[in-house]
């Protein structure tokens, strides 16, 4: 009996199903594949009748029905019977992912199916065979039988067998259209063509349409990127528009295709009915192109005085990015096309030629070095400073002892960027002989400090570096302190356009003529000072005076020197022909001179001549990365960080791990690991993961360069995952690695509340302890001190910021920060800190540039949680007083009774005026809408801020402009941070502006200038 069982469930079963389906057998499509057997017509006949009462052939199907297995249908599959192995396969097909693992010794006879033209299933073959390598984990041949398998592969199926056959698909997809044009799709296999097809189909269907734009940004099919635009609903359109905008950097390799996707952006966007004219703004500065930037501004100028606000608006967020360069251009292109624009609207324009010109100033104003920009942030980091001098005094009372200069002059580094911008120094002047204990090179670094200190006081540089600057006369009495003054006036003109740069450059030059070839310091300061001064400018004038200083080959100066030219030339690429020039005579001189610190600034201005070029940087990046010197590949490796800064891409980010575990010097692996935080800073999570393993090295270098790649990549965060890889680090065994750490702590905790991060107020403590203890080295200490001025940066109004907050990359800020980083060899190189601080500030204006005081910004939460931290407080001795001796005279009793009882009168009488002071006083510190000192507190869960106020990165979220006001937003759905231009909806009452000078007029300190004193020689 089971012998003649397995006999019909081998053979018979598949025969006998066949004759009871239908007459002619014809499988459809997986899902429509429909039987009429015994089982379905049995079940409309009612219940079967007794055993004794079936048919043969009924009896037999009954047995089969039951007795059928997995082991028997593959058996099938060795028959040479096509019907009986399509019948095999359709009941396979069901089952593979439960029975894989047993039809895998039958894998050859299917995929031998699959490739048989003549089998009628061959599709089926290929649909069950792709299933089993599928598990098999073999996804390459899954793939390939799955585009033979048809529709048996549907890719609207949930599944993990459907969706990792789809992403590897995609991947090819991806990478066959890499090196083609974005247009053209020949070579590519038609049938994986017809999946991703059905890939963007099933998108749309579910609304995935940024899902279908990542695959065409990355696949850089152009024809695809606007299918998916136009596919996509109107109401969502503008999202995904500014979707596409927002990760184009980042998905997008090549720069010109990124090009061409904004161009088509900007075609699609100008059919909609509304304008999205922040989104055009944005695009046209992403292209590069000053014309339309400036174009777009005049014709919103030339409307009604909301579009005049709005350009107003678009005017500060342009100079929010930091693009000097682009900003000269459009200020240019403003001048040059106002002039036409009268003339051409004249007749049909409802604005006079002289309101019209009004207006173009004001925009003027904006985009000028030394407009209203520089003229709000001045105010506001004056009158909000909240430096904490304690702490300065602190630190100086505890390196008093050591009568270390590296010390002293850490402390002076750190307290100009505690009050970088803010004019306060008040600690200097308190402390004119601990001052004057520095020299030489030291005291270089402390006058350079009063350019951080007054930066961007560019209508007052030169009155408030007169004392020190030099006077072109003679023999220069002190060239230590001049040079400083000359790297200092660079510091405070650094990255704001050509305003003023004429008589300081002048003056800088007239300096390195004066100088000669015998005061190297002169030469040094006055290098930086161009260099700085003339950011981004690529004049060929100061390029000339810059090389006949680098070809000198003074050690010293020629350093300054090639600092100076790659600041001069910075952006540029080789899109010039004096960048192009510079290029060539900076690697060639990077070979022939033999002072090592020529070679690092020749390499390094190379690195910042290609900030931002990416894939046309590759043949100088091979260049500087394959060269036998490891000072040139030392420059190689940060060439990498700043020509792919906040891109994220794979390709340079697998070069620079590559080069961190492999290349034998210490000073280039700390380099690539550090260029790694330039790379991701736009995705500061991935930096811990990424760099943990580096943080465990052997090498001490390398750990050193994973503290700061961790800080520079999650400067201001607060970072938890980041804390918790760092804290450790504070006790490893080498110094400098400490040091590191302690930067990269303070980094992090830039702008953050104990409430909002706790680690605060146990950071702020390690430092003192550090400071404060015998036994850390002067590294440590040197760490510990420059890290308690980043973490009160700015008068604790300012932080790191690398890109503005619309995602355009500073590139003051990232090659500010990689300058810094150079302090490892040359400690004035800790200045170039300053030109990455950003003011965190919050400010509305009217369309007269004045600051209505009426305005406030709606909050959640509690204020606790974002404000300054607590100052620390002076210790007071008590002192004990000596017990008065006890007199029995009865005169001197009675002297004593009546002293108290006229004591007591005068304390009352103190009480009393003291409570009407009070009463008072109290209601002066509030207005009538219950503010205490410009913000509202309330026990309700929120609170309002005032105009004028300091926005932390993490309040932000939580901060909404309030729409029911006097006083509104010109754009509602902006981020409330930086200058807001507001809508005065009830123009006929008085206004409460205030100017912008009056925020730090009203501040009680007058910002005064240190009175001259001289060094001691």
């Amino acid at each position: 009996f089971f012998f003649f069982k397995n006999v019909i469930d081998l053979f018979l079963y598949p025969l006998v199903e066949y004759s009871y389906t239908s007459d002619a057998y014809t499988p459809s499509e997986p899902g429509v594949v429909e039987r009429q057997g015994w089982a379905a017509r049995s079940a409309q006949a009612g219940p079967p009748p007794a055993t004794s009462e079936l048919p043969w052939d009924t009896y037999i199907m009954a047995l089969v029905t039951s007795a059928k297995s997995v082991a028997g249908m593959i058996a099938v599959l060795g028959e040479e019977n096509d019907i009986l192995r399509a019948s095999a396969l359709t009941q396979l097909y069901d089952v593979v992912d439960q029975h894989w693992a047993e039809m895998a010794s039958m894998i050859s006879v299917v995929e031998e199916l699959s490739e048989n033209d003549v089998f009628s299933e061959q599709k089926l073959a290929a649909a069950v065979a792709s299933k089993i390598f599928f598990h098999l984990e073999e996804y390459d041949e899954a793939l390939r039988l799955a585009l033979g398998a048809g529709l048996y592969f549907d890719v609207t199926v949930r599944s993990e067998y459907v969706e990792t056959l789809v992403s590897r698909c995609i991947d090819k997809y991806i990478a066959a259209h890499e090196n083609l044009d974005g247009t053209s799709l020949n070579g590519l296999d038609p049938r994986l063509l017809a999946i991703i097809e059905r890939m963007f189909l099933r998108c749309y269907q579910d609304g995935e349409y940024e899902h279908a734009m990542g695959v065409a940004l990355e696949a850089q099919h152009l024809d695809k990127i606007k299918e998916v635009l136009v596919r996509c609903p109107n109401p969502r359109r503008d999202l995904l528009l500014r979707y596409v905008a927002e990760v184009s950097n980042v998905i997008i390799k090549s720069s010109t295709f990124r090009v061409s996707v904004m161009r088509l952006l900007i075609v699609i966007h100008n059919s909609s009915e509304e304008p999205n004219y922040l989104f055009l703004s944005h695009a046209w500065h992403a292209i590069g192109d000053a014309n339309e930037v400036s174009g777009l501004f005049l014709d919103l100028l030339y409307r009604s005085d909301d579009h005049m606000l709005l350009s107003f608006q678009l005017g500060f967020k342009l100079v929010e990015s930091g693009s000097q360069r682009f900003i000269r251009d459009v200020l240019k292109c403003i001048i040059r096309q106002s002039a036409h624009i009268i003339l051409e609207r004249e007749s049909t324009c409802h604005l006079v030629a002289s309101d019209f010109q009004c207006r173009v100033k004001k925009l003027a104003s904006i985009l000028s070095a030394d407009g209203v920009w520089n003229e709000i942030q001045l105010s506001f980091l004056s009158s909000k400073c909240d430096t904490d001098t304690l702490v300065l005094k602190g630190i100086k009372d505890a390196i008093d002892g050591s009568r270390n200069s590296t010390l002293h002059n850490a402390l002076v580094l750190a307290h100009s960027v505690m009050n970088a911008g803010t004019t306060n120094t008040m600690f200097l002047r308190e402390n004119l002989d601990w001052m004057g204990k520095a020299t030489n090179w030291a005291k270089f670094n402390a006058t350079a400090s009063i350019g951080v200190i007054h930066m961007g006081h560019i209508k007052k540089s030169l009155e408030i570096l007169q004392p020190y600057l030099p006077s072109n006369i003679g023999i220069s009495a002190s060239p230590y302190s001049e040079g400083g003054a000359l790297y200092a006036l660079g510091l405070i003109h650094a990255n704001r356009g050509s305003c003023g740069n004429t008589a300081v450059s002048e003056l800088l030059k007239v300096a390195i003529h004066h100088a000669g070839n015998s005061s190297e310091p002169l030469q040094h300061g006055a290098c930086f000072g161009i260099g700085l001064t003339a950011m981004g400018s690529g004049d060929s004038k100061l390029y000339d005076e810059l090389k006949s200083v680098l070809t000198f080959d003074s050690a010293v100066a020629g350093e300054a020197a090639a600092y100076g030219i790659g600041l001069l030339l910075a952006g540029h690429g080789t899109q010039t022909q004096l960048s192009r020039s510079a290029i060539s005579e900076l690697l060639s001189y990077a070979h022939e001179t033999t002072h090592e610190k020529i070679i690092r600034s020749t390499v390094l201005s190379l690195a910042i001549i290609l900030f931002g070029q990416e894939q046309l940087a590759e043949p100088i990046i091979e260049e500087l990365c394959h060269d036998r010197d490891a000072i040139i590949r030392y420059g190689g490796m940060y060439a990498i960080g700043l020509a792919y800064a906040g891109t994220a891409q794979y390709t340079p980010v697998k070069r620079l791990l590559h080069v961190a575990v492999s290349d034998v010097s210490d000073d280039v692996r700390r380099a690539a690991v550090m260029s790694l935080g330039m790379v991701l800073f736009r995705n500061p999570d991935k930096v811990p993961t990424l760099v943990a393993l580096l943080a465990e090295s052997f090498n001490p270098h390398v750990r050193y360069g994973a503290c700061l790649a961790i800080g520079i990549a999650c400067a201001g965060s607060g970072s938890a995952d980041s804390l918790l890889l760092l804290q450790p680090m504070l006790c490893d065994p080498v110094d400098f690695v400490r040091q590191g750490c302690l930067l990269a702590l303070s980094l992090i905790l830039m702008q953050q509340s104990e409430c909002q991060t706790p680690a605060v107020k146990w950071f702020r403590e390690k430092i003192a302890s550090v400071v404060k203890d015998k036994y850390p080295s002067t590294l440590s200490k040197l760490g510990a001190i420059v890290a308690a001025g980043i973490v009160d940066a700015g008068g604790r109004n300012c932080s790191i910021s690398l890109s503005s907050h619309d995602g355009f990359i500073r590139s003051s800020a990232c090659i500010g920060i990689v300058l810094w980083t150079q302090y490892w060899y040359w400690y004035p190189m800790l200045h170039f800190f300053a030109l990455a601080l950003v003011p965190s500030m919050l400010v509305g204006l009217d369309k007269d540039f004045h600051l209505p005081k009426s305005f406030s910004i709606f909050c959640s939460g509690r204020l606790s949680e974002y404000a300054y931290p607590e100052k620390l407080k002076e210790k007071q001795e008590n002192k004990r007083e000596r017990v008065i001796t006890a007199i029995l005279s009865t005169t001197l009793k009675q002297q004593a009774r009546e002293r108290s009882r006229e004591k007591d009168k005068g304390e009352a009488f103190d009480s009393n005026s003291a409570e009407g002071e009070h009463d008072t006083i109290e209601p002066s510190l509030r207005n009538d809408s219950g503010r205490v000192n410009g913000e509202e507190r309330h026990g309700c869960g929120y609170y309002f801020l005032s105009n004028a106020s300091r926005s932390v990165r993490g309040q932000q979220s939580q901060c909404y402009f309030r729409l029911d006001g006097r006083y509104i937003p010109i754009m509602p759905d902006m981020k409330p941070i930086g200058v807001v231009m507001l809508v005065d909806r009830q123009p006929d009452k008085a206004s409460d502006a205030i100017d912008v000078d009056s925020l730090s007029l009203a501040y009680e300190r007058e910002a005064e200038l240190p009175p001259p004193f001289t060094w001691p020689h």
